[in-house]
């Protein structure tokens, strides 16, 4: 089968692999849509080192099953599906406490084993998501939005919070249409005076754009005595994203970090130390209430979609997706 195969940083290549074929209790899935992650560009960058290489990128995955193996209904052939990135063991002390994504013994899709930038993916069948009736643009954004649902879960905000997100990529306007659920009392879109998607930021739920030249004024006339807001997204890809985000957040607020580019960060630890602060990361969540929150309409994912590349030119998808404009870029097998 055909693949784009990560060997090293920069080094994608858009190659023959062999094809692969289901054991015990697995699957093979055909796929349809695969989306660049942010984590993708960290091992494209060199930021940050995958589990093994060479291997196939791509986590956020729609496709079909076109085949199982020993122990797997058939039934499944021509549905349907996405799979959830981790693979865990179901045994360990991890698993058996209901915190399976850090199971040390797991798998992770496109991580430490192929991913989905491919013809086809193998994962397990207990970790797959029938989905028939999104289409494969949509499903494609299960895993994103679920790591979005995940964050809030971990440190939800309080009633009429006043809330910032920082970074305007497709976690940051993930996370400001779960959190306008939310009730806020304010929802800022904070972005650089040129960004080209503070439109869309508004359009999906934000109440305002605050741009970084003007934040410092902004945070001491509209937050309580000055101090900062409550709870702060650190979505913006950026190892100085932190720094700015405990310098915002009020005493006793929250920072929900997401940002996974794999670089040194260096912040004010003193400052969050005195500010009491909360930062709390988060990673991969619960694939079921991203989906109810797609079948639902709650979440528009259709406006991040800025870019289609076929296969074929995966390479020149990747590069294209650190360009500015643009948001979310599918891969279509």
């Amino acid at each position: 089968m055909r693949a784009l195969v990560l060997h090293g940083p920069r080094d994608l290549r858009y190659e023959e692999i062999p094809d692969p074929s289901p054991r015990s209790n697995w699957v093979l899935v055909k796929i349809k849509r695969v989306g660049i992650c942010g984590t993708d560009k960290a091992f494209y960058k060199g930021t940050y080192k995958p589990g093994k290489l060479p291997i196939v990128l791509g986590h956020e995955i729609a496709g079909e099953v076109v085949e199982v193996g020993l122990g797997v209904s058939r039934d499944l052939v021509g549905r349907r599906v996405t799979s959830e990135i981790n693979i865990p063991c179901r045994r360990c002390w991890y698993c058996l406490s209901g915190m399976y994504t850090h199971c040390p013994y797991r798998e992770v899709i496109g991580i430490s084993i192929d991913g989905g930038m491919a013809e086809y993916i193998l994962t397990r069948e207990d970790v797959i998501h029938i989905v028939e009736d999104l289409s494969f643009d949509k499903i494609a954004f299960i895993e994103p939005l679920a790591a979005v649902v995940e964050m809030i879960e971990m440190e939800p905000p309080k009633p009429l919070s006043r809330v910032a997100v920082l970074g305007l990529g497709p976690i940051g306007l993930l996370s400001i249409q779960v959190l306008k659920l939310m009730r806020p009392r304010l929802l800022v879109a904070v972005a650089r005076r040129e960004s080209p998607k503070t439109k869309l930021a508004l359009q999906l739920g934000a109440d305002e754009i605050v741009y970084l030249d003007e934040l410092d004024d902004y945070v001491k006339r509209k937050t309580p005595e000055g101090q900062g807001f409550d709870y702060v997204v650190e979505a913006t890809g950026d190892p100085s994203g932190l720094e700015l985000a405990t310098k915002i957040t009020r005493p006793r607020g929250v920072v929900a970090a997401k940002s996974t580019h794999g670089a040194p960060t260096s912040f004010n630890y003193t400052y969050a130390i005195v500010k009491e602060l909360r930062i709390v990361g988060s990673r991969c969540g619960p694939f079921d209430k991203a989906i109810d929150l797609l079948r639902l309409g709650l979440v528009k994912t259709d406006p991040l979609v800025t870019s289609v590349y076929p296969l074929s030119r995966g390479v020149e998808a990747m590069e294209k997706s650190f360009e500015r404009d643009q948001i979310k870029i599918h891969i279509e097998v």
